[in-house]
């Protein structure tokens, strides 16, 4: 059996003495710094998740990127011509301008003004019934030949919104334009791309005061 030797108090090395007179030196110091290194690396990386999630926070969420993208995309096709059935920058109609400038840039969008107003019914999109409540890049819609939607636009802040128009082609107007584009508004529609969620993923709806349809 190995003799085991005490030593004082106030060291922490404990030596054990075996059948060869060898020493084998079992210290607690060794374990101690190896519990401190692992203690500093998880504390270390503690602190780059806590930095890592406020800087995170000051950064613009996709669906702001995605709504400037939107805004501004439409806004290059200032002054192209109107054409029946166009879908391209060569021409546009009202709803292949809208289509157009959402490919790649928030959804795919149907084809015709009214299947879009229809979007606002399906799961993840949003209706928005007052204009109070538009945001950029939303999807506006209204009525200029009898009741049902047949024009649409995209909405670019501070009451305008942008669309091809036969008269002037892609061009700006505003939505409370009480002789013609007001009485008009039908209603919006947001798409998912362009909707601010809370972190849990629901809708913020401190930001979003709109009635749902």
């Amino acid at each position: 059996m190995p003799r085991v030797r005490g030593v004082p108090k106030e060291t922490t090395a404990l030596s054990v003495l075996d059948t060869s007179n060898e020493e084998v030196g079992i210290t607690g110091s060794r374990l101690s710094l190896r519990f401190l290194k692992y203690l500093a690396l998880g504390l270390l990386g503690a602190l780059f998740l806590t930095v890592g999630n406020v800087a995170s926070a000051h950064v613009f969420s996709n669906w702001h990127k995605e709504r400037l993208h939107i805004k501004h995309r439409a806004k290059l096709e200032l002054g192209v011509p109107y054409s029946y059935g166009g879908t391209t920058p060569r021409g546009f109609d009202c709803s292949g301008f809208t289509r157009w400038t959402f490919h790649k840039n928030g959804a795919e969008l149907p084809r015709t003004a009214a299947v879009q107003f229809s979007l606002g019914r399906r799961h993840g999109y949003k209706r928005i019934w007052k204009k109070s409540h538009l945001k950029k890049a939303d999807l506006v819609f209204f009525h200029t030949l009898g009741s049902g939607v047949s024009h649409a636009g995209i909405y670019v802040g501070h009451g305008k919104f942008i669309s091809a128009t036969s008269s002037h082609g892609i061009h700006i107007e505003s939505v409370y334009d009480p002789y013609y584009w007001g009485p008009r508004f039908i209603g919006a529609t947001r798409v998912p791309a362009t909707r601010h969620y809370k972190p849990n993923g629901k809708p913020n709806k401190a930001r979003l005061q709109n009635v749902a349809g």
